[in-house]
């Protein structure tokens, strides 16, 4: 088992430090953030700001109808649903909710989609005002089109480019291409920034009630939460949570949510964004439609007829509806995944694909469904120690040959923490875009061969075996309850660069004394009790045990900290994610 020190440099004696190893420089600034923290809208550059808050005037003043782009994931649907919400604010002072549903307009992609390339001859061709949220900058030659047939765009993208669109038709406000200080916000942040800046020159204050959605999308799309202006977003906006979508979920979840520590970071990462996600890959159009109203306020007081067993044809609540159709849906890519999962398990077992340094998965079209390909990427990885790409083999009207194209997820754990850039050096990739170790990947099928040479190659020397990076090393006189205590009740405090932390438990003696096998027929659980402190392991064996309590045995063990209570009582735990054992003999 291997592990190492998170930050060498920093001894770990509280919370404080932990946050300090993760590159928090002001602990107490970070730790308050709140409105003060968040930038001025206008840092995006003065000129494109009252350049894209001129397009809103303009559209609000003439009544034009206005077509928004939803990209596929949840922070699309936030950003995309901040700027429906805030034209809707503002339509709905001179016009009645169903010409504001006419006028305010949006377009859904029937998959996994992003940005503009299969949609922007279908968008409605008497909207002046095009708006996309989360996407777009580097569609130029679509943005070209558009603008030829009279239209104006803003786009509100956080994605890295390469190239935009310079026109006077066109406000593109995009962190990464200019000199705004966070480059860590959200395709949600980016569009809330402009409705603040819109209500700061008109002076209204309607886009703090969107917060909630910017902190949602910021949340869900793994921002670093080192930024002190992201964690300020977060903050703020899961204090007051008022989207309808967002506010139901959570009560549905709430257990889930509860046992992470309430409303935080990881707990709508896990509890909230999963379900839209699972949405925008594997629901229909017509579920995508109706999960989407269940963001916009122009919609939310609508009925519609439920589904649900025992009650068809009943009119309830059209986000009450949504929810339990997400649900559904979700349930719906579950059994996807499982099918995909045994599919692949057999594949990778017959074709010996582990005996290369990443996972190749090439099938053909209709094999697997190429909207769950990333999440069963991200699965194999986990369960193989290996990165994986899972790619489909297509030839498209532009293709003079065959690709395969799909996505690809780095080994969580793996020494090689930059897979995109490792698959990059091989030059034999069309493309590889997205994020360094979760991405799309393009390459034709004449360059298959050569790049899994390739790439055994440069992972002859890579080890595939998990490396555990903790806060500390403790022998068994240095374990501190307290601070398991205080790392356990610090929940809304992990999030994207900042992991929660792990603790290392180095030679501490073992033995039938301090041992025990719970649950042996039904869930087997090992329990070692040391002085103060439990440690838990959840699926274990009786051979397990047996092997734990042979005579002279020292454990060194990696787990998480948690908090129990019981009658009152509270126990600080470790619980185990890998353990290994050695012998000290004693003559």
């Amino acid at each position: 088992m291997k592990y190492k020190l998170y930050n060498e440099d920093i001894k770990i004696n509280n919370i404080d430090d932990i946050l300090r190893s993760r590159g928090v420089e002001d602990v107490d600034k970070w730790k308050n953030a709140g409105w003060n923290d968040i930038n001025s809208p206008f840092a995006f550059g003065k000129e494109v700001v009252e350049k894209a808050v001129e397009f809103i005037k303009q559209a609000v003043e003439n009544k034009w109808k206005v077509s928004v782009v939803v990209d596929s994931d949840q922070d699309g649907y936030a950003a995309s649903a901040i700027a429906l919400n805030y034209l809707y604010q503002l339509y709905s002072w001179n016009l009645n909710q169903d010409e504001c549903k006419e006028l305010l307009t949006y377009y859904i992609h029937d998959g996994k989609q992003h940005g503009l390339a299969d949609c922007y001859k279908n968008l409605p061709q008497d909207a002046k005002l095009i708006w996309l949220p989360d996407c777009a900058t580097n569609d130029v030659e679509e943005m070209k089109y558009l603008v030829a047939r009279g239209k104006k765009i803003i786009v509100t993208d956080h994605h890295m480019s390469d190239e935009w669109l310079i026109d006077d038709n066109v406000a593109i406000l995009n962190n990464q291409i200019c000199n705004y200080p966070n480059k860590d916000l959200a395709g949600a942040g980016v569009t809330w920034q402009l409705c603040r800046a819109y209500d700061e020159i008109y002076g209204l204050h309607f886009a703090d009630d969107f917060i909630d959605l910017a902190a949602l999308g910021c949340a869900v799309d793994m921002m670093d939460y080192t930024s002190i202006e992201t964690r300020a977003i977060i903050q703020e906006g899961l204090k007051n949570i008022r989207n309808p979508y967002f506010y139901y979920m959570a009560e549905k979840n709430k257990f889930s949510i509860d046992k992470m520590g309430g409303i935080n970071y990881m707990s709508i990462s896990w509890y909230i964004g999963p379900f839209t996600n699972a949405i925008c890959r594997t629901g229909t159009m017509e579920e995508k439609d109706l999960i989407f109203k269940s963001f916009l306020h122009m919609y939310v007081l609508d009925k519609v007829e439920s589904g649900k067993r025992g009650y068809k044809g009943e009119l309830v609540p059209l986000v009450e509806e949504a929810v339990r159709v997400c649900g559904n849906v979700k349930n719906r890519q579950t059994k996807l995944q499982n099918e995909a999962m045994d599919f692949i398990r057999e594949k990778i077992e017959d074709e010996d694909l582990l005996d290369h340094g990443i996972i190749m998965i090439l099938v053909e079209q209709d094999e697997i469904n190429p909207s769950v390909r990333g999440l069963i990427a991200n699965k194999i990885q986990a369960e193989y120690q290996h990165p994986c790409y899972i790619l489909t083999k297509s030839k498209t009207k532009e293709d003079e040959e065959y690709f395969y194209r799909g996505s690809g997820r780095n080994y969580s754990m793996s020494e090689n923490q930059d897979l995109r850039a490792t698959v990059l050096e091989t030059g034999l990739v069309e493309s590889c875009e997205g994020h360094n170790n979760a991405h799309g990947l393009s390459i034709a099928e004449r360059n298959i061969d050569e790049f899994i040479k390739k790439t055994d190659e440069q992972y002859e020397n890579i080890s595939h075996e998990p490396v555990y990076i903790v806060d500390c090393i403790w022998n068994k006189n240095e374990v501190d309850p307290q601070m398991i205590l205080d790392i356990a009740s610090s929940k809304e405090y992990w999030g994207q660069g900042i992991s929660e932390p792990l603790i290392c438990l180095k030679d501490v003696p073992i033995g039938t004394n301090n041992v025990q096998l719970l649950s042996k027929d039904k869930n087997p659980t090992i329990k070692i009790h040391l002085d103060d402190v439990d440690i838990m392991k959840f699926k274990s064996s009786e051979e397990e045990y047996l092997k734990l309590t042979e005579p002279n045995t020292l454990i060194t063990l990696v787990g998480n900290a948690n908090r129990n209570e019981w009658m009152g009582h509270v126990t600080p735990q470790i619980m185990c994610k890998n353990f290994e054992l050695r012998k000290e003999w004693i003559f």
